[in-house]
């Protein structure tokens, strides 16, 4: 199996961080509400950083799934995309599950 050719790779590597992108807004949209819900009702558990472990946990799996994936299939510049925006993404929902 010979490796893709570049113009290829770029292609799939933007295709797949439009969507990347998208998910990544989806959660942070959804945290965003959580959190907002969150501080009208001080006396109940907030619910935002459980949302934001599912965004992590969620991330990392596509990333592992995808970007491990595409290197496997030597498709190197679309895995390296995946995992570095994958990534940062879960890195970015730790920061928020974790802060107070």
């Amino acid at each position: 199996m010979s490796e893709p050719s570049a113009l290829r790779q770029v292609a799939v590597a933007v295709v797949l961080l439009i969507v990347d992108l998208a998910v990544i807004a989806w959660f942070l949209w959804s945290y965003s509400w959580i959190g907002w819900g969150d501080r009208w009702n001080p006396q109940s558990v907030p619910e935002a950083p459980r949302v934001a472990w599912r965004a992590v946990w969620v991330l990392i799996g596509a990333a592992a799934v995808t970007g491990v994936g595409l290197v496997a299939l030597r498709w190197r510049i679309s895995g390296a995309v995946q995992l570095s925006v994958l990534g940062i993404g879960a890195a970015l929902f730790v920061y928020l599950a974790v802060r107070k």
